[in-house]
């Protein structure tokens, strides 16, 4: 898939669970409620992204790029975030367990 016909399938409500999006820019791009469960972000620059109330349970976040991301509501439960980039103000209201994100201020 593209990164807009990601956007496009979030807009419609589409389940995005299981995929294979890795390497994909979404940078900036509006992804909110997104269903991620399970999917490969591996790579992926969502900087700037809003993610709000987006499901990413499960997702493998490896050495993607959240710094700027919105993050309110999302659920990271369980995602592989090993060399992800976050901001702390980003990850503010995310839900997530497992070991602690690395994070730039």
């Amino acid at each position: 898939m593209t990164a807009d016909e990601v956007v496009q399938a979030v807009r419609e409500g589409r389940d995005l669970s299981g995929y294979d999006l890795s390497g994909l820019d979404l940078s900036g791009r509006d992804l909110r409620k997104a269903r991620f469960a399970g999917t490969d972000l591996s790579g992926c620059n969502l900087r700037g992204a809003d993610l709000r109330g987006a499901d990413l349970r499960e997702a493998n976040l490896f050495e993607a790029d959240l710094r700027g991301a919105k993050l309110a509501g999302a659920t990271l439960a369980g995602a592989n975030r090993t060399g992800t980039r976050f901001n702390k103000w980003g990850l503010k209201g995310a839900y997530l367990t497992g070991p602690p994100a690395y994070v730039e201020d």
